[in-house]
């Protein structure tokens, strides 16, 4: 008879709710190889169903979804703070895993907390956060850290950065690093690229994120501009891969005037893991602004396709 400890996992999973970005790959991925599933049940919660793009977790035999419903399960920020806490509440965890560096109140005071830390941008660039959203991110990361038993970074720089600003007990942190799965991208690329890579020109410049001000895209939208006006009509178009997230209502209204006038910016905001690698391997340059990136999976992808 086998009487092994498996251990349940609740999973703050609300980034597996929209496409994929780079917590939600960092969750997925983390789940993908995690070693001995057999020990572990990971409870995914979340206050929306789980992402089209990330449908494959669930086939994972290790995996259990609790969804939200009613009026909480609205907000991603309303089902965190009242319901996440409290069906947790009802179950029995052995873990809980902050996969976005913060943990609810009200958690059972038993109940050990895992954060995985990406990065400290609220400390260190506020200015590229909206000013409630940077409020918000102190409030519960300072409270999240004091509660945590053990907190896991996505590199080194960042370990040393979370270590000096809360200090933190160094023998309490580590480092897991992202990375890509080879293989996973070389079956990828079997896949025939969809309609939008196939419209793209045989040269293009390629940006790969969300779009906002920690990624820099002011300034890439000024570099782009004085290249088109060096190189005129030999200029090449430039292609961004991510969604719109908060920017400046000015820039917008500038970057879509150039599109409207010059059609040499092009932005995907929906596309599949192989178009993504489609595009990254046809691109002529990748371009990354960032001022700051906790690990930066998108700079490791263009490497990987020598870009």
């Amino acid at each position: 008879m086998n009487n092994q400890k498996v251990y349940n996992i609740a999973l703050d999973a609300r980034p597996l709710s929209t496409r994929i970005s780079g917590v939600g790959r960092l969750i997925g991925e983390t789940l993908f190889h995690f070693p001995e599933k057999e020990k572990y049940i990971f409870h995914l919660f979340t206050h929306l169903p789980i992402h089209e793009t990330h449908k494959k977790i669930l086939d994972l035999p290790n995996i259990k979804v609790h969804q939200g419903e009613g009026f909480f399960a609205k907000k991603g920020g309303l089902y965190f703070l009242v319901t996440m806490p409290l069906e947790i509440r009802k179950g029995n965890y052995d873990l809980f895993w902050g996969s976005q560096q913060v943990a609810p109140f009200f958690l059972p005071s038993k109940l050990p907390i895992v954060l995985t830390y990406c990065d400290l941008v609220v400390y260190l660039f506020p200015g590229t956060m909206r000013k409630i959203a940077a409020l918000q991110q102190k409030i519960f990361q300072s409270y999240s850290v004091k509660k945590s038993k053990f907190i896991l970074s996505i590199s080194e720089n960042t370990r040393t950065d979370q270590i000096n600003h809360f200090q933190y007990p160094k023998e309490k942190t580590g480092v897991a690093y992202p990375g890509i799965d080879i293989k996973e991208i070389e079956e990828l690329l079997k896949t025939p690229p969809g309609k939008d890579i196939k419209n793209l020109p045989d040269k293009f410049l390629l940006s790969v994120s969300t779009i906002e001000p920690r990624k820099n895209y002011s300034f890439l939208f000024k570099v782009f501009r004085k290249y088109r006006e060096l190189e005129g009509k030999n200029s090449i178009k430039w292609v961004i891969i991510g969604k719109k997230g908060w920017e400046t209502e000015e820039f917008y209204s500038e970057l879509n005037k150039d599109i409207e006038k010059y059609n040499d910016i092009i932005i995907l905001d929906n596309i599949t893991d192989s178009d993504l690698h489609h595009a990254y391997k046809k691109s002529s340059l990748f371009l990354f602004g960032s001022v700051y990136e906790g690990f930066g999976i998108p700079l490791l992808e263009a490497l990987y396709h020598k870009k």
